[in-house]
């Protein structure tokens, strides 16, 4: 039951509805609770515009004395209840949610605290955008990790799908109250771990639009608390996470990326470093069939794809009931410091040869070990200069993963409609100097280029058209193209530049073709070829 005694009549926004309910859950948590409800009371939002609504989980320690002192001293903002102990985490946060009646709520732990202006930068950035759920920036306080990789860029539109919103799941967000209300979204109470997980990945594949708040820290997470988890519990929140995702989401990429999640994040861990650190055979054994069972029933191709190789080949081990090898894989991924896997390339596909590459008796594919798509290339460009109808172009290029021998890079300019493409060779410039991002040598991946274009591979100037900059890198026979200026040297001049005359135009007469270099909105290089009447001559 929630006492609702002293609830204040204050309010900033029409309708005299509050903006925020911060549904706060208080589990033993007497260290944190005044820090806690002290950063809820100067939030910049505004005590009038916020509700807390704190539900006591059963709390053993002088949680419970402390919240009856602090909804008197909150009185208009702090509403309390409790529960009694056992009931657990998703029963007291749907307690709570039962109750709340602000536009968004959040859900907190008592050992949380938020920036002093975290509510009010989450709601600006949800009513700016629409949308359904706002992420604002996590903060581990202790040793204790958070999720990170999400947190970039602020973002007011974004989805699961092209981010990486849905790595982070827990329910520290805020959720527009109308998305959970039409949905029906509580936390499931038959789960030992994860109703956050459960509760969180229905509202972010049901949001219209999710937000991002990246630029400063919003909420400041304390520790968990949580008890242990065996093996076969963590494996089993794999199971419910994978199979809500396949009622969730249609087959296909988008599925896939969100099972790739799982497969790392869930099911990784208990069969991976956690594994490993158990000394319970019998339950390392339980941990290894179910995870089989969960990766016979949702396990695809696609999914497989988008996971760390290492991590890919223990899973297609463990589907493949092959158990002393899955082990073995994720000892040798536990191995620190050690030399990174030697790499086959062959037909133009690059290979890492980790353990059971071309095993004769675990017969994996190929597919597993193809790092091709994951080759990075690091690339500049140091100069942009036109003579005439030359472009003289010069820059670095290389892969980070491999030597810069056998080079057969290529400018290359592609027009945007019709997809026509003309090819220039580049002359390599050998420099020392030039190392990869762990400092190994890559002295041929300097280039110039001369770009004519009066005259093309057909012999005539280049046609009418937007004709995009591109880079075709290429070394040990793997290509890989890059778009041209975005990642340029400080001194490289790309202000704009009047028309240059590049030719007669060869289909009209008395016309000229000129040419316009210009930057897209994302700093890569273009260039506009158009027929134009010569100027009239002053007499």
């Amino acid at each position: 039951m929630v006492n609702s005694a002293g609830q204040g009549a204050g309010t900033a926004h029409p309708g005299h509805i509050r903006d925020v309910s911060v549904v706060l859950r208080v589990s033993d948590h007497a260290a944190t609770l005044e820090a806690c409800l002290g950063s809820l009371a100067q939030q910049s939002l505004g005590a009038e515009r916020i509700e807390v609504i704190a539900i006591d989980d059963g709390s053993t320690d002088d949680s419970g004395p402390l919240l009856a002192r602090a909804a008197r001293t909150h009185r208009g903002m702090l509403r309390t209840g409790q529960q009694q102990h056992g009931l657990g985490p998703a029963a007291a946060r749907n307690l709570g949610l039962s109750q709340a009646a602000g536009r968004y709520v959040i859900f907190l732990e008592a050992a949380d605290r938020l920036a002093p202006d975290a509510l009010a930068r989450m709601v600006a950035a949800a009513d700016r955008s629409e949308a359904d759920v706002v992420l604002g920036k996590l903060e581990s306080t202790g040793r204790h990790s958070v999720a990170t990789s999400m947190f970039r860029a602020n973002q007011d539109y974004t989805d699961l799908y092209g981010s990486r919103v849905y790595w982070s799941l827990t329910p520290d967000k805020l959720f527009r109250m109308s998305l959970l209300q039409r949905r029906g979204l509580q936390f499931p109470t038959d789960l030992h771990i994860g109703d956050d997980q459960v509760f969180t990945a229905q509202a972010l594949t049901a949001a219209d639009n999710i937000a991002v708040v990246a630029d400063r820290t919003c909420v400041f997470k304390g520790p968990s608390g949580a008890a242990a988890v065996t093996l076969t519990e963590r494996v089993a929140l794999a199971a419910r996470m994978m199979a809500l995702v396949t009622t969730l989401v249609p087959a296909g990429p988008q599925r896939d990326r969100l099972l790739s999640r799982h497969l790392e994040s869930e099911l990784g861990k208990p069969t991976g470093a956690l594994l490993l650190a158990s000394d319970n055979p019998a339950e390392q054994e339980r941990a290894m069939w179910a995870a089989s069972d969960v990766l016979h029933a949702h396990l695809t191709a696609g999914a497989l794809a988008l996971l760390p190789r290492p991590v890919a080949v223990r899973m297609a081990l463990l589907s493949a009931g092959r158990f002393a090898e899955a082990r073995r894989m994720a000892e040798y991924e536990a191995q620190k410091g050690q030399p990174a896997p030697k790499k086959t390339i062959e037909n133009g596909r690059v290979f890492t040869a980790l353990p059971f590459f071309r095993d004769p008796q675990t017969a994996l594919p190929d597919e597993l070990f193809d790092i091709t798509d994951r080759m990075t290339v690091t690339h500049q460009l140091t100069r942009l200069e036109w003579t005439k109808s030359i472009l003289g172009i010069d820059g670095t290029a290389f892969f980070e993963q491999l030597s810069t021998r056998d080079r057969a890079t290529k400018v290359v300019l592609r027009e945007r409609l019709s997809g026509a493409e003309e090819r220039f060779s580049v002359t390599a410039r050998r420099d020392e100097k030039l190392v990869n991002a762990k400092g190994k040598p890559r002295a041929m991946g300097r280039f110039s280029a001369r770009v004519n274009l009066r005259q093309t591979s057909s012999g005539r100037p280049l046609g009418p058209g937007i004709w995009d900059l591109w880079l075709s890198v290429s070394f040990e026979g793997v290509t890989r193209e890059v778009r041209l200026g975005r990642r340029r040297s400080d001194d490289v001049d790309v202000t704009s530049r009047p028309p240059v005359v590049i030719a007669p135009s060869p289909r009209s007469a008395d016309h000229h073709l000129v040419a316009v270099p210009f930057c897209t909105p994302q700093g890569d290089i273009s260039l506009q070829i158009s027929e134009q009447l010569p100027l009239p001559v002053a007499r």
